[in-house]
């Protein structure tokens, strides 16, 4: 096995288990109703980079911190990554707990798609046919998802502010050549000083809810593992892939949501999104075919060159 087809291999299943863990955050989310989406963020914020600056001090990297932000075009890119992260945890949350958890899902299925456009525009990704086909029919499941009157009374800025965010975040950290746990650390430190002062207003006010409880006050500090580890996968596994590829993987997460959306909280699901979700499933599963048929393939061709 050549060193492209370990790191791809690599950047599968880390790519792919950040998705399954996005894919059932609305679970844990849930659970934090009584808690106002601010003071989760800036719980999220506080936790991760602590649990961050314990891997970086287990790993003898907590000096890349400071070396990295010595370097003036990272500092710069990763105020942009921070502000962009932020954003959208701050939409996800929301969503979640006002219940639109559906509309949160739609906006992850929006994310591959930019995710696609930026590639080509913006790193000279070439598209297989295959990749064509597949966009074409998850822009037609979008399309009768952005048109459908359902859609806009719901109010699309939550599914476009996820995808813009988060698209637009994948694009820029591709550009900063860092390791995912330092350039996570960095941007949560960036965002710690606005953490912070948020919560000492809220305490001032008795409006925090932290340590009010035992059982809040664990989830909220939990809330820096699920924060950090599945960007720390996501940054590490996109780097071994093309943009493009971890598009389409990225259905998985909001696939997840959806199923979350409808079996576990009830939540009313029409017969266009049922039409679009059922579009994107299909491009998805083409894309999927389409690569392991690729692999199978490769491996063939290997075997013959060597006999």
């Amino acid at each position: 096995m050549d060193s492209s087809q370990t790191s791809s291999k690599i950047g599968i299943v880390l790519v792919l288990s950040a998705f399954v863990i996005w894919g059932l955050s609305p679970l844990y989310f849930k659970l934090l109703t009584q808690v106002s989406p601010l003071e989760i963020l800036a719980q999220r914020a506080i936790w991760s980079l602590l649990f961050l600056l314990v891997i970086l001090l287990i790993q003898k990297q907590f000096n890349q911190i400071f070396a990295t932000i010595k370097i003036v075009k990272y500092r710069y890119l990763l105020f942009i990554t921070t502000a962009l992260i932020s954003t959208n945890w701050l939409i996800f949350i929301w969503a979640i707990l006002n219940n639109y958890i559906m509309e949160a899902s739609l906006g992850y299925f929006l994310t591959p798609l930019l995710n696609i456009i930026l590639g080509v525009l913006f790193l000279n990704e070439k598209l297989t046919f295959i990749q064509k086909i597949s966009l074409i029919l998850t822009l037609g499941a979008i399309s009768i998802q952005i048109f459908s009157a359902q859609f806009l009374g719901a109010g699309p800025w939550i599914s476009l502010g996820l995808a813009t965010t988060f698209g637009i975040y994948t694009l820029v950290r591709k550009k900063i050549a860092v390791s995912s746990v330092v350039g996570l650390s960095v941007e949560t430190l960036y965002l710690f000083p606005f953490a912070l002062c948020y919560l000492i207003y809220i305490t001032l006010n008795q409006k925090m809810i932290f340590l009010t409880s035992e059982n809040i006050s664990l989830l909220l500090m939990l809330g820096g593992i699920i924060t950090a580890l599945p960007l720390l996968l996501f940054v590490a596994g996109s780097k071994y892939l093309p943009l493009s590829s971890v598009g389409f993987f990225q259905y998985i997460a909001p696939t997840g949501q959806l199923l979350l959306a409808i079996f576990v909280f009830n939540e009313k699901v029409d017969s266009s999104k049922m039409i679009s979700f059922s579009l994107v499933w299909i491009a998805l599963g083409i894309y999927i075919l389409h690569t392991i048929f690729q692999i199978y393939q490769n491996k063939n061709q290997r075997k013959m060159s060597r006999t």
